[in-house]
């Protein structure tokens, strides 16, 4: 018995609800329309200007020397490093090199990182996206850690 009580109240209370929601956004309308009509255009002073009043600074570019193009060679035997992020060096005339092998002047491989003959020192490792030696500990490709 209770329930059939219940259900024109419910229906009721759900109809009063809907009104009260459609109204809503108009009288939020209404109520911001006094508020536009009250603003005063900025005098013409007082505006931002769209141009800059000083220019940008620039800096120099970095110029770096030019390096000669060599034939890499593939890494041969066991004897790359590994690095602690993941990644390993070549291994050159088998020797662990922290960068990668191409042809020295006599045509024999040659350990070079980007123009540093002899690969990257201990702690380092040679970086593809930086083209040079950065710590060990950076992570791959510049992605964060």
């Amino acid at each position: 018995m209770a329930g059939v009580i219940m259900t024109p109240l419910r229906l009721a209370l759900a109809r009063s609800i809907r009104r009260r929601l459609a109204l809503a956004p108009f009288l939020l309308l209404l109520a911001m329309l006094p508020g536009c009509s009250e603003r005063k255009e900025a005098p013409q002073e007082q505006r931002p200007s769209p141009v800059a009043k000083n220019g940008p600074t620039l800096q120099p570019v970095r110029q770096l020397p030019p390096v000669a193009v060599r034939e890499r060679v593939p890494s041969q035997g066991d004897c790359a490093p590994r690095y602690k992020v993941g990644g390993m060096g070549s291994c050159i005339n088998n020797q662990p090199c922290r960068g990668f092998g191409v042809k020295g002047a006599n045509g024999s491989p040659v350990c070079t990182c980007y123009g540093r003959d002899g690969g990257c020192r201990e702690g380092q490792r040679c970086d593809a996206r930086r083209l040079a030696c950065v710590p060990e500990i950076d992570p791959l490709s510049g992605r964060s850690d």
